[in-house]
C-alpha cells in the first residue's frame, strides 16, 4: 500500500492536518491500526505485541475525527509505556496518564485538534482519565462534531430505567453506573451487559415496548 493510500483512508478517521503525524507515529512506534465496528465496550483498544505479531491499537470507526484522534493517543501512551523499563505497572498508571497529557497538548499545540476544543483539552491534559473520552464537558464537546442521519443519541444522556435499542435492534433497559460503564440489561434474554457512556443508541418509549413485546 503506497503513502498516497494510507494517507487517505486516515484522512476518513482523522482531522486532515493530523494525518501525515499520525502516519509517522505508526511508523515510528512500528505497530499495526486498524479501525472496528462501533463497540458499546469500548472506544478502542492496545494490544502488546505476541506470538510475533507486531503491537496493536484498534479504533471505533464509528467516532468523528477528533474523538478518533484523542481515543489514538489514549492507545497510544499504552504503547509508549508499555514499552518503557518498568512495564509491568498497571495499565493506567501515573506514567501512562503524563504520557497521555504530553500526546494532547502536543497534539493540541500542532493545531490538530479544533479550536474550539482547546480550553477543555488543555484541563483535561493534566487530569486524564482511565476511559478515552472520561471527562462530562469534554464529551460533550466533541460530540458536536458528531454527524448522524439518525436520532440516535449517547447513553449517558439518557435516564437511569429508561430503554434503547441498539444498532442491532435489540432492546436494553439503562441501569446504574459501575465505574466507568453503565450497566444495561437485555429485554430479549435478560442478561446484564456493560455499556460505554458514549454509546449512541436509539430512545425507545416503554409504550413501543409493551407493543413489541405482545
Amino acid at each position: 500500500m503506497n503513502q498516497y493510500t494510507v494517507s487517505e483512508v486516515l484522512s476518513r478517521f482523522f482531522p486532515v492536518e493530523s494525518v501525515d503525524k499520525v502516519r509517522e507515529l505508526v511508523e515510528i512506534h512500528r505497530f499495526q491500526l486498524k479501525f472496528r465496528r462501533g463497540r458499546a465496550s469500548k472506544l478502542g483498544d492496545f494490544r502488546p505485541a505476541a506470538n510475533g505479531k507486531p503491537p496493536q491499537i484498534t479504533i471505533n470507526a464509528d467516532l468523528n475525527i477528533y474523538a478518533c484522534l484523542l481515543v489514538f493517543l489514549h492507545e497510544l501512551a499504552h504503547l509508549v509505556t508499555w514499552r518503557e523499563p518498568a512495564q509491568k505497572q498497571p495499565p493506567h498508571s501515573k506514567i501512562w496518564k503524563e504520557a497521555f497529557g504530553i500526546l494532547i497538548r502536543q497534539f493540541v499545540g500542532a493545531g490538530y485538534f479544533h479550536p474550539a476544543l482547546k480550553d477543555t483539552l488543555l484541563q483535561y491534559s493534566y487530569n486524564v482519565k482511565a476511559t478515552g473520552i472520561g471527562n462530562e464537558i469534554l464529551t460533550k464537546e466533541l460530540s458536536f462534531f458528531n454527524k448522524h442521519d439518525d436520532n440516535s443519541v449517547l447513553l449517558a444522556d439518557l435516564p437511569v430505567h429508561s430503554h434503547f435499542a441498539t444498532k442491532s435492534g435489540r432492546l436494553f433497559r439503562k441501569a446504574d453506573q459501575i465505574r466507568k460503564r453503565f450497566r444495561c440489561t437485555c429485554l430479549d434474554n435478560q442478561k446484564t451487559y456493560l455499556f460505554h457512556p458514549m454509546a449512541r443508541v436509539h430512545a425507545v418509549h416503554p409504550d413501543n415496548i409493551k407493543q413489541s413485546q405482545k
